[in-house]
C-alpha cells in the first residue's frame, strides 16, 4: 500500500502518495477528475522497480480546492513542489490526458527536473471528440449519489467494461462519503476552470518541440481522444521521441496497466 503525503503551497495543501521502489523515482500525474491513486493497477504491475509519487491535483482527490490557481503555471509549481518535499532533484515524468498536458508543461519549462517523459493519450490539438465528451460528463455528471450501489451504476454505465477493481478503486478515491450519501472529490468549479483556460495549441505544439529528454508517446489504438495521426506528429515534433500503440481506450493506464508499466520501466533505465 502506498504511503500518504502531504505539504501546503501558498496556503493549498497538497495530497501526495509514495510507493517505494528499488529504480529511479517517477512522478505520476492524472488525468481531469481523477486522483492519485488512479495510478494504483500501474504501481501493482511496476512492483518496485521504481519508486512512485503519484499527487492528487489541487481541486482532485484529497488535496485542497481553491478558489484560483489552475493555471499550467499552478499545477507546474505543484509538482515541483511534491518533488522537493519527497527529495527527488529529477525524476521520471508520466502524465495521463490532462497530466499529459502538464508533463509536457513541465519538460519544456523545467527540463532539469524531467530525466524521461511519458505522455500517455493527451493531444497537444483543442478539444477532440473524446475531450468534448469528457467535458459533457465531467460538467453534467449527478452532483450526489445515494449510497455505493447508485455510484457504481453510474460508474459502470459511463464507462463500461473495466474489471471490478477499477470501479471498487473510484468508488474509494473519487467520492467522499457524507452523511446524505456520496459526492464527488473533485471540485466542479475546479474543473470549469481548467477546462476554460487551456493553453492555445500552437504553445503547447511549441512547448512540444523544446522538450529534449527521451519522450515516449502513448496511444490508445481504441482512444477517441488522441488520433494516430496527432500521435505521430507528436514523435516526429519531439527530439527524442516513440511511439507505442496498445489496445486501450483514452484510459490506458486502466486497460493496459502492465504493458504501460514495463514501458516506463525500460524508459527509466
Amino acid at each position: 500500500m502506498p504511503e500518504r503525503g502531504t505539504l501546503t503551497r501558498e496556503r493549498t495543501e497538497l495530497v501526495y502518495w509514495t510507493w517505494p521502489g528499488a529504480g529511479p523515482p517517477a512522478l505520476l500525474l492524472h488525468g481531469i477528475g481523477n486522483y492519485g491513486r488512479y495510478w494504483d493497477l500501474v504501481a501493482e504491475s511496476i512492483a518496485g522497480r521504481l519508486s512512485l509519487i503519484a499527487p492528487d491535483a489541487r481541486g482532485h482527490g484529497e488535496s485542497g480546492r481553491p478558489a484560483q490557481g489552475y493555471a499550467l503555471a499552478d499545477f507546474a509549481a505543484d509538482a515541483l513542489a511534491v518533488l522537493d518535499a519527497t527529495g527527488t532533484e529529477d525524476a521520471v515524468v508520466v502524465g495521463h490526458s490532462m497530466g499529459g498536458l502538464h508533463s509536457i508543461n513541465l519538460a519544456a519549462r523545467y527540463p532539469e527536473r524531467v530525466r524521461a517523459l511519458t505522455i500517455v493519450d493527451a493531444s497537444p490539438d483543442p478539444l477532440p471528440a473524446g475531450a468534448e465528451r469528457a467535458q459533457r460528463l465531467l460538467t453534467g455528471r449527478p452532483a450526489r449519489f445515494a449510497d455505493r450501489a447508485e455510484a457504481r451504476a453510474y460508474l459502470e454505465r459511463t464507462s463500461p467494461g473495466y474489471p471490478p477493481a477499477v470501479y471498487e478503486n473510484r468508488l474509494a478515491f473519487a467520492f467522499r462519503i457524507e452523511d446524505d450519501g456520496l459526492v464527488w472529490r473533485s471540485d466542479p468549479a475546479a474543473l470549469e476552470r481548467i477546462m476554460s483556460g487551456r493553453m492555445p495549441a500552437e504553445d503547447r505544439w511549441a512547448a512540444l518541440a523544446s522538450i529534449t529528454c527521451p519522450t515516449l508517446v502513448v496511444r490508445g489504438t481504441r482512444s477517441n481522444v488522441l488520433s494516430e495521426g496527432t500521435a505521430r506528429r507528436m514523435v516526429q515534433t519531439l527530439a527524442d521521441g516513440r511511439l507505442m500503440e496498445l489496445d486501450a481506450g483514452h484510459n490506458v493506464p486502466l486497460d493496459r496497466p502492465r504493458e504501460l508499466a514495463d514501458a516506463v520501466v525500460v524508459l527509466a533505465a
